[in-house]
């Protein structure tokens, strides 16, 4: 399922892993001590759920502006991930000061809700872009798609009804002795995971078969990640419901491994490239074509950056053939035009499989009529 792990090699993922042992090793031993409302608790608390969550939302931000950042689906979906993350962190380290300094167990509802709630339109905003850069869009198109667009949500809401409402919280809210705003995240959180395991479903059942290539590992551990947060979100209910919540419980095992996985697919979209000076002049120039496959290949390009942002002129200036002039305005295809195509195909392909493929057959049919049939070939017919 995770498909390729050469992302492992990748010296601050192998960091990432080496601070997740140490942490997890320190988590079994607070645990297995019966250690409750310690010190151990609370400073495991503000590392794993506060302090990792800000590193890795910062990076993601800063790894968006390779994809694009706002630009493109994929510089968006990395962008606003990160973002939930990096809320998800700063929210962390506020509940860490609760514990900490004013000596609150557990502070709910406190000014870390209110930043905590903001993870919940970051990630969904963040895997709606994910969805159009991995294919989900074109399903959406087919019927199928349009009836996983209607069931979806109910199917999400049930589950959610199931976990929160009904085990959770025993049934139903009790909103006695409840003030405005407790009212108010008691009813937004299980909302926000409904949203989440909606967007989770649909976004993978529409594109499970088209994604793939080099970065179809990274999307499924990110999934996976996501998966993990809505049953730590429930367990979090649960406790707090029955009043045997305490730092570093299980459920906060769940939500910093959720986080951990999380960052270290955001940075397994990490991609070598071309140096950022030739990247902004690819990225800022709008180049001509004079010839029928000249326009093909430059629409192909073109619709990649849409998805992928500048990194779809990086893989395109790796094929031999393709002569692209930032000074003169210019992109030109020199040999067989069939041979570039297949190679320039290949690169984007190698990035998220079929959803890569599917936009160069989207952009080949627009100039399958002036294009000479023989320089077509036949994965884009």
């Amino acid at each position: 399922m995770l498909g390729n792990l050469s992302f492992l090699k990748q010296r601050t993922i192998q960091i990432l892993v080496f601070g997740y042992a140490l942490f997890l090793l320190y988590w079994i031993w607070v645990y297995t001590t019966g250690q409750v409302g310690t010190t151990h608790n609370y400073i495991l608390s503000i590392f794993s759920s506060g302090i990792l969550p800000v590193f890795g939302g910062i990076s993601g931000i800063l790894l968006s502006r390779k994809w694009g950042f706002l630009s493109s689906a994929l510089g968006k979906a990395i962008f606003f991930l990160s973002a939930g993350v990096l809320a998800y962190g700063l929210a962390s380290l506020i509940w860490g000061y609760y514990n900490l300094i004013l000596a609150v167990d557990t502070p709910y509802p406190s000014l870390a809700d209110a930043i905590y709630i903001l993870s919940y339109p970051f990630w969904a905003i963040g895997l709606i872009n994910l969805g159009k850069g991995i294919g989900a869009g074109y399903k959406l198109r087919t019927l199928q798609g349009k009836i996983a667009l209607v069931l979806t949500p109910i199917v999400g809401a049930v589950i959610t009804y199931l976990i929160f409402i009904l085990f959770a919280q025993g049934g139903g809210f009790s909103f006695e002795d409840s003030g405005i705003i407790k009212i108010f995240f008691d009813i937004f959180y299980p909302l926000g995971d409904t949203i989440l395991i909606t967007a989770l479903g649909l976004i993978y059942g529409l594109s499970y078969k088209a994604f793939g290539g080099r970065f179809k590992s990274a999307i499924n551990i990110l999934f996976i990640g996501f998966l993990i947060t809505y049953f730590a979100d429930a367990i979090f209910s649960y406790t707090t419901t029955q009043g045997t919540y305490y730092n570093a419980n299980i459920g906060d095992l769940l939500f910093t491994s959720s986080v951990f996985l999380s960052v270290v697919a955001v940075w397994s979209l990490d991609i070598k490239g071309i140096s950022s000076r030739v990247r902004e002049e690819l990225t800022m120039f709008a180049p001509r074509a004079d010839k029928a496959i000249n326009n093909l290949v430059l629409e192909i390009v073109q619709r990649q950056v849409h998805i992928i942002g500048p990194v779809a002129w990086d893989e395109a200036v790796k094929v031999q053939g393709i002569t692209i002039d930032a000074q003169k305005n210019s992109i030109s295809v020199t040999g067989d035009p069939k041979v570039v195509l297949e190679q320039l195909v290949g690169k984007y392909e190698g990035l998220f499989g079929n959803a890569s493929l599917e936009i160069c057959r989207e952009a080949t049919r627009k100039f399958i009529a002036q294009v000479p049939q023989e320089q077509i070939p036949q994965i884009l017919k």
